[in-house]
């Protein structure tokens, strides 16, 4: 979604010397790029469900690109709708979660992850966005990133380079704005999951901790790269 941009991501890539490039799939005719292309894979959110091709049938498309990138061995890091849609991919399941989880919520982050070397620096729990209805199951031989009050699956680690985030830590203070106007978000209700506008704009500063979050886990995804490479 134009809403959905890679906020913080493209930040650290581009203070680091890394050339992003993008596949818009919400403008017509969108071209995957050639697996030898890239090195590593930003899969960002979106509004729809991994379910809806009938409405956006360039899920389909995208489906099957992640399927070889994937067997490809490629670098992913893959956020929200994302992270459903390489869930998925890799064997979990994608279905409605018990309850709308959004706004700025805790996550406890799992002792097996945070010895993983991706999460290699990763605090024990942080304060991030979340914006999302559905959730996934952990696919098989993934670990369990960690889990909030609202959502029992904040994540998981698959193999040595394949992470995929159903919390937001891209979004900058910009884009969560941005996020609230285009989801009509200005009159919506607090539930128990669910924070108003005000709640969250009271909140905003918390992005840091998500970019802090992002910042060392791109950190660790690009050592293994080079570390592979030679």
């Amino acid at each position: 979604m134009p809403d959905e941009g890679p906020g913080h991501a493209a930040e650290w890539l581009a203070a680091h010397g890394h050339t992003l490039t993008f596949t818009k799939l919400f403008e017509p005719d969108p071209v995957f790029p050639a697996l030898g292309a890239f090195d590593g894979l930003l899969v960002l959110g979106g509004a729809m469900s991994v379910h809806d091709k009938a409405a956006f049938p360039w899920l389909a498309a995208e489906k099957a690109f992640l399927h070889e990138a994937l067997r490809a061995g490629k670098l992913t890091l893959a956020i929200c709708l994302g992270a459903q849609l390489v869930a998925e991919a890799l064997g979990g399941e994608v279905r409605r979660n018990p309850a709308p989880e959004i706004g700025f919520w805790t996550v406890r982050f799992a002792a097996k992850a945070l010895s993983h070397p991706l999460l290699r620096g990763w605090p024990d729990k942080a304060t991030v966005l979340h914006w999302h209805f559905d959730t996934f199951t952990v696919p098989p031989g993934a670990v369990r990133v960690g889990l909030s009050a609202g959502c029992a699956a904040q994540g998981f680690v698959w193999g040595d380079g394949v992470v995929g985030l159903q919390f937001h830590p891209e979004m900058t203070a910009e884009m969560v704005e941005q996020l609230l106007a285009f989801e009509n978000h200005e009159t919506a209700e607090e539930q128990e999951f669910v924070q108003t506008a005000a709640q969250i704009r009271r909140k905003l500063k918390s992005v840091w901790k998500g970019r802090l979050l992002l910042a060392q886990l791109l950190q660790n995804l690009v050592a293994l790269h080079e570390r592979e490479a030679g």
